[in-house]
């Protein structure tokens, strides 16, 4: 019987994989509603504001458990940001694996349209407004 030892090539995304399984477990077995393991966002402590990225640890507990309406109730950029964010990492383990992958650049224009996004979306789901109670990350 052959064995083949792991070697760097191979380990880095072995790794990576393995690293961002377990963390998805954790994830989905721990409510981070429940607050510990998981530190408080530092923007609703100081601040008393939902910034961009507030709900997002909640919104991928339900995602692991297949709630998706309560996903996007708790951050509704997790519609854009769990794809983008797939890619990213797909291409992250591929590059660490070895693979001749062009590197994810956005244009300048790209870019500021997603921190406009998250501008928009940060100041929109803290106004006073009734009618947009359904944008913070409660």
């Amino acid at each position: 019987m052959l064995s083949r030892r792991m070697g760097p090539e191979r380990s880095i995304p072995a790794g990576l994989a393995l690293g961002t399984m377990c963390g998805c477990a954790v994830l989905a077995m721990v409510d981070p509603g429940g607050g510990a393991p998981y530190p408080a966002c530092p923007t609703q402590a100081l601040l008393g504001i939902d910034c961009p990225a507030c709900g997002t640890l909640r919104g991928l507990h339900a995602l692991s458990r297949g709630q998706f309406a309560s996903a996007l109730d708790h951050n509704l950029l997790l519609l854009l940001a769990v794809p983008f964010g797939a890619l990213i990492w797909m291409r992250w383990v591929a590059a660490a694996g070895g693979l001749a992958v062009r590197p994810v650049r956005a244009s300048p224009t790209v870019t500021i349209a997603i921190v406009s996004i998250a501008v928009v979306f940060a100041v929109t789901r803290n106004l006073p407004v009734d009618e947009l109670r359904w944008l913070d990350s409660a």
